[in-house]
């Protein structure tokens, strides 16, 4: 199977901060490579086994977008390599490796947002959400050599936005919701490996309430989409899982309390699955050993909100999200990248710190050698209203 997988991507406003306790590691702005006097960076090498960073990714500027988290994502691809996707000026979505460096994907005049990426075998795929004239849709661009050249962006869905995308082996799957916070649906949609369609998109949930953000992941043939759900008045978090690759689908699980939310899913190929949301301001975790039929306690990891997560194939776990106090993220005013990583067996590692002044979650993609990536957009200090940043990047050993 493909044995690296990005969790799921989709979405909130807001940013970062550090709690303030003694198992949390600061990344101090000294220990950050110097810039050079002509505002670039040395590049981290794509395929490095080591820690790494963090680091700027000279190539993105000064402008890349902040938004929305999804603004910048990561992902692993087969062979090793690490692929970047991130939005400058909220106009042109790009791809980055440090082999190849900056390629534009799309430049059209749409208002973009909300990115993700996945490398299956032999193809990148990039979504990201698009709004012209009043309506939003999401689009798709792939890549058949590492990255070089993309395709003509097509539209996936249309009055769509929040899309999440995740890969194994030949197969693409997509996950995103149609409507709005009072009137929505969860769909799903597959590329097919041999001649680059997508099915036709397949309702998950039974709502009849605002279903939104959802994030997919899949194994073989075992698919798993999570999503918030107000059905029942306050939000909370829903699972539903396939064991056919999307044909058909078993009981939706509810894995969250009232008043959860925006929640990330990963799985390993041996039944280990892994869940995360935020809820009242803390970030919590939960695990599943059978496949996501039964879950785990949950394990509050930290304050803040927009986890993403990602899994390799023994089901050892990487979670970034955005670390904030308090019950609003847009509220914050001091914001941190943050990461925790767990093992399949469940031991779940301290919460470490990448970047004090963040104006995303930390987007993450665990590589299959005790590694893994990390990509977030840098606040500059000191420019509070700002929506651009430096885009950023590091490697970290998974403990």
């Amino acid at each position: 199977m493909f044995p690296f997988r990005p969790g799921a991507f989709a979405l909130v406003l807001g940013t970062l901060m550090l709690v303030a306790c003694s198992s949390q590691a600061v990344v101090p702005q000294s220990q950050v490579p110097a810039v050079a006097a002509d505002g670039t960076a040395e590049e981290i090498p794509g395929k490095t086994s080591a820690a790494l960073g963090p680091e700027i990714v000279a190539a993105a500027g000064e402008a890349a977008s902040i938004g929305f988290n999804n603004a910048a994502q990561v992902v692993t691809s087969d062979d090793g390599s690490q692929h970047f996707v991130y939005i400058t000026e909220r106009s042109t979505v790009w791809h980055y490796d440090p082999a190849t460096g900056a390629t534009p994907i799309s430049s059209s005049s749409g208002r973009k947002s909300l990115t993700a990426i996945a490398a299956a075998d032999g193809v990148l795929v990039v979504a990201w959400t698009e709004g012209t004239g009043g309506t939003e849709s999401i689009r798709v661009s792939e890549s058949k050599d590492g990255g070089k050249t993309w395709t003509a962006p097509s539209v996936l869905a249309t009055g769509a936005t929040g899309v999440s995308l995740a890969a194994d082996g030949g197969t693409v799957v997509a996950t995103w919701h149609r409507g709005s916070e009072q009137s929505a649906d969860i769909l799903f949609a597959r590329r097919d490996p041999k001649t680059g369609t997508w099915s036709e998109p397949v309702q998950v949930d039974t709502s009849t309430a605002g279903p939104v953000w959802a994030s997919v992941d899949i194994s073989g043939n075992n698919v798993y989409v999570t999503w918030r759900d107000n059905r029942n008045g306050a939000y909370q978090v829903y699972l539903r899982r396939s064991t056919d690759g999307g044909k058909t689908w078993l009981t939706e699980q509810v894995v969250g309390a009232a008043n959860t939310g925006d929640p990330t899913v990963c799985t390993g190929d041996n039944g280990v699955v892994w869940l995360a949301h935020h809820g009242k301001g803390k970030i919590t975790v939960l695990r599943s050993t059978d496949g996501g039929a039964t879950w785990g306690a949950g394990q509050t990891v930290g304050d803040g909100w927009s986890p993403r997560m990602s899994c390799d194939s023994e089901g050892n776990m990487i979670l970034g999200w955005e670390q904030a106090e308090g019950m609003s993220a847009r509220a914050a005013t001091t914001k941190a990248a943050a990461y925790v990583t767990g093992t399949a067996d469940g031991v779940l590692g301290k919460a470490q710190t990448l970047d004090e002044a963040s104006g995303t979650t930390a987007s993450v993609t665990i590589r299959e050698d005790g590694y893994a990536d990390a990509v977030w957009i840098h606040h500059p200090e000191g420019n509070d209203e700002a929506l651009t940043g430096q885009l950023w990047r590091a490697v970290v050993e998974i403990s």
